[in-house]
């Protein structure tokens, strides 16, 4: 039972990455990003090949994390230059990211089963996660309490007139989407490693577990500043996966775990009564 809950904790850890990217589009920007589902599975496949040619894993993570960052410049360009909408400017981006994983891969599932991390048990998983998720935690509350920082949330919450006061609106965008795409590259890459192998499709339905996990923290912590709403969603994304991992043990098929994950979704979603974009207004913004 124990390394059941320790399991959901790490893997909890790992997608972290992925709530804080979709916090970051969603409630910072508030530009609706479905890149993710693509830049998930851009960066396992990213770090996998990487590793399995002998390359450093935190190389590899580096390299998930700059190939993430440049399918968020790729959307944002196609928003910002071309005046697609967001949604299908991701989308885009994010159905074109499926043939280039691919190809990347060479196949579709590359197994990483055997191969040394330097991580021997959950506990050595749980603690170098845990610092990982610390580290970026940190860096993206200082990141947020720069000129930079304000600039992206002053675009979020009124473009208008953030543009009016010299903030570029398209830079601003395309730094805050890359930010963000890095952000879901890398928990990408650590899913797969600590999961043991990266799959072409395992970015589908990113968006709807990053989305969940910030609207699970957020219902619960009610988070005033950056720094708590940054903690709140993180473990958001590890209460999420504890979620998932109980409605396993009480004898729940697999096949039926996406059901699961939308209703829960859903509960969370009308008990928060949280404001995502394009829809009723409903939470503050930090």
């Amino acid at each position: 039972m124990f390394s059941l809950w320790l399991g959901a904790y790490n893997q909890g850890l790992a997608y972290a990455g992925l709530a804080l990217g979709v916090y970051l589009t969603l409630r910072v920007l508030n530009f609706a990003d479905i890149t993710v589902d693509g830049s998930f599975a851009l960066g396992g496949g990213m770090a996998a090949v990487l590793i399995t040619n002998n390359i450093n894993p935190a190389v590899a993570l580096i390299a998930a994390v700059l190939s993430g960052a440049l399918a968020g410049c790729v959307t944002a360009l196609i928003h910002t230059r071309l005046g697609v909408n967001d949604l299908f400017a991701g989308i885009l981006t994010s159905t074109g990211l499926y043939s280039i994983t691919l190809r990347l891969m060479d196949r579709s599932n590359i197994p990483l089963i055997g191969l040394d991390f330097g991580l021997d048990s959950d506990a050595d998983w749980a603690l170098a996660l845990s610092l990982v998720v610390l580290g970026l935690i940190a860096l993206l509350a200082l990141l947020l309490a720069t000129d930079l920082g304000l600039a992206l949330r002053a675009l979020g919450n009124n473009p208008t007139m953030a543009r009016a006061n010299g903030v570029s609106g398209a830079k601003g965008l395309t730094i805050g989407i890359a930010l963000a795409n890095g952000l879901v590259a890398l928990a990408g890459g650590l899913v797969a490693f600590y999961q043991g192998f990266a799959d072409v499709t395992m970015g589908l339905g990113s968006l709807i577990l990053g989305l969940g996990a910030v609207i699970v923290g957020e219902s619960i912590c009610r988070p005033r500043t950056i720094p708590m709403a940054l903690a709140a969603v993180v473990l958001g994304s590890i209460l999420f996966r504890l979620m998932i991992a109980i409605a396993l043990q009480l004898g729940l098929e697999p096949v039926d775990l996406k059901l699961v994950t939308a209703l829960l979704l859903l509960g969370a979603l009308t008990l928060g009564r949280l404001r995502l974009p394009g829809l009723a207004d409903g939470g503050r913004r930090l």
